[in-house]
């Protein structure tokens, strides 16, 4: 057998996080949010972390969407990281940039290493780079800009649960 496993997950941003996204316990989470529409209900879920992650983030919100006719169980899921407490900063958001970088490659903009391109849209306050990722299962965000800070956005999160093998474990 050969040094490289062939059937291994290839690293997902999952990885940066120590804090387990995959278990979502309704008690630790204050609801900040709601709305509801004929189809759907979203609901906005809130904690903030016992540590800070990538030296950043110091806070989680899980954005659950309930299709009310689909009773399923596949409800889409986003996650967001949200630095409160942190000042933006253009060296630990290139942090975060080449983290990601160096898990999915360049941006949809086919865009890879900070350029000057990334100092203007965080000078001007506008600063965000997206990933497609499993296919377009999934999307990874980063973001800056005055009203939210930096954050750090994965959209479709239970697809990226599945695409790596894990289960989200909600409890009540």
């Amino acid at each position: 057998m050969g040094p490289f496993n062939l059937n291994k997950k290839s690293k997902s941003i999952l990885d940066c996080f120590t804090y387990d996204l995959s278990s979502f316990f309704f008690d630790e989470y204050e609801e900040i949010d709601s709305e509801e529409t004929p189809a759907t209900i979203m609901i906005v879920y809130e904690k903030k972390l016992p540590w800070s992650e990538l030296g950043v983030f110091d806070a989680v919100q899980f954005r659950i969407f309930f299709d009310k006719e689909n009773l399923t169980g596949s409800n889409p899921i986003n996650v967001k990281f949200i630095s409160r407490e942190h000042k933006r900063d253009a060296a630990q958001l290139q942090m975060i940039v080449d983290k990601i970088i160096s898990i999915y490659g360049e941006d949809d903009y086919h865009r890879t290493n900070w350029d000057e391109e990334d100092d203007r849209a965080f000078t001007n306050e506008v600063y965000r780079r997206v990933w497609t990722i499993e296919k377009g299962e999934s999307f990874v965000s980063v973001e800056s800009n005055q009203t939210d800070g930096m954050t750090l956005n994965i959209l479709f999160f239970n697809n990226l649960l599945k695409e790596t093998d894990n289960l989200l474990e909600a409890k009540y």
